[in-house]
Parts: C-alpha cells; sequence; structure tokens
C-alpha cells in the first residue's frame, strides 16, 4: 500500500497524522489537564481568602459584641435617663434653663429598643456648648444624637433667644 508513495506524499501523510494525533491527544489530555491546574490554582487562592475573611469577620464580631455591650447598657426603665439628663443640668449647668420637654419616643428594631429623649435649652452659645460637651464626656445614661442650635425673636422683649433642641438616645439589646 505504502510502496507507490513518494517520500514527499508519505512525509505530508505523517505529518497530517502528527497534526491529528495533536488535536486529538490535546483534547483528551492536555486541555483537562491544563483546566484542573487552573482549577486548582483557584481553588487554593479562595480558600486562602476564604480564611482571612473569617479572621476578618471574626474580628468584626468581637468589636460588634464590644459595642453591643456599650450601647446596649439596659435601664429598668426608659423614663429615668430622663431624670437623670434633668439631674445632670440640675447638677453641673447654672447659665441654661429648660424651655421645654417631650416625651421618650421608642423605636424598636430586631436587635435593639431605642429610646429618643428630647430637651430644648435656652441659653447664650458658650453655655450651650458647655453642656454639650459635659453631656459627652460625663453623661453615661444616654448619648447625643442631634443638637440643633436656632434663634427666636421674643416678641414681648424683641431679643434673640438661642435654643438648642438636643436628642439624646440610648439603646437596649433584645434577648
Amino acid at each position: 500500500m505504502f510502496k507507490n508513495l513518494t517520500y514527499k506524499k508519505k512525509f505530508y501523510t505523517v505529518l497530517v497524522l502528527l497534526v491529528l494525533l495533536s488535536i486529538t491527544s490535546y483534547k483528551r489530555s492536555f486541555k483537562k489537564t491544563i483546566e484542573t491546574i487552573s482549577f486548582y490554582t483557584v481553588a487554593s487562592n479562595k480558600i486562602v481568602n476564604h480564611s482571612e475573611n473569617i479572621k476578618i469577620l471574626k474580628t468584626l464580631e468581637a468589636e460588634m459584641n464590644q459595642l453591643n455591650q456599650i450601647i446596649g447598657k439596659r435601664v429598668k426603665n426608659p423614663e429615668i435617663v430622663q431624670n437623670q439628663i434633668l439631674h445632670f443640668l440640675n447638677d453641673k449647668q447654672d447659665d441654661i434653663t429648660i424651655s421645654k420637654i417631650e416625651n421618650v419616643h421608642i423605636s424598636k428594631d430586631d436587635y435593639f429598643n431605642v429610646y429618643s429623649n428630647s430637651i430644648t435649652l435656652q441659653g447664650d452659645i458658650n453655655s450651650q456648648l458647655k453642656a454639650m460637651y459635659a453631656f459627652e464626656k460625663e453623661f453615661e445614661y444616654a448619648r447625643i444624637a442631634t443638637a440643633d442650635l436656632y434663634v427666636i425673636r421674643n416678641s414681648k422683649t424683641a431679643k434673640k433667644e438661642l435654643y438648642n433642641n438636643i436628642i439624646f438616645q440610648n439603646y437596649e439589646r433584645k434577648n
């Protein structure tokens, strides 16, 4: 069969067979090996990233537990916080008058009960700032969530009076 063929035709036949065998071996063996190696490298990188993410999640969980301990301070009665605010103002601040106190507002979510106390103070700018600083530094029952300074002109005396609406919030953690 191959005796009638010239060397050139035999060479081309061997070359075609070599190409066909190369393509077949690539599809059957080399392609799967390359895919397996690439899958292995991707999986090992994901394992390394996963272990790093677990470490990050553990540190975040520890930080969240610390924050929950701080902001989740239990108070038997939310009205006590309002009384403590008034007591603190009475003891620490002489040049501020209390203009308005609102009832305690309670909002709830899945993890916390949030108690908001709103109080409006009247006084000059220095006393207002000193009061807010004292609350932030020394008052432990609640934290200042917002402070809104505004001026209202008194129609009787025709003087401008400075008011400060402060909203305090304390959190109670649900079990």
